[in-house]
C-alpha cells in the first residue's frame, strides 16, 4: 500500500495524489464517499452510471427500424 503526506490547505482540501486517483479509477468532478474507520479517514469512490454515448450509425438505424417505437397493442 502507498503512503503519501499531504497537508489540509484552505477550506478543508486534500491533494490526492494522481498515482492514486488512477488506481482508484477517478478524475476530477467524481463523487467520493468519505467515512471515518478505526480513527482514520476512508475514501471510497461513489459508483454511478456512466453516460454512454451511441454511435449516430446505431441510431439512425435504430430509427429507421419503427418497429422498436411503435406502442404494443394488448
Amino acid at each position: 500500500m502507498q503512503v503519501v503526506r499531504e497537508r489540509i490547505k484552505n477550506k478543508g482540501m486534500v491533494r490526492i495524489p494522481r498515482e492514486i486517483m488512477q488506481e482508484l479509477r477517478i478524475s476530477e468532478g467524481d463523487e467520493v464517499a468519505l467515512r471515518i474507520e478505526a480513527s482514520k479517514l476512508v475514501i471510497d469512490p461513489v459508483t454511478a452510471r456512466r453516460r454512454m454515448r451511441l454511435r449516430t450509425e446505431i441510431v439512425d438505424e435504430l430509427v429507421e427500424r419503427e418497429e422498436f417505437f411503435e406502442p404494443e397493442l394488448t
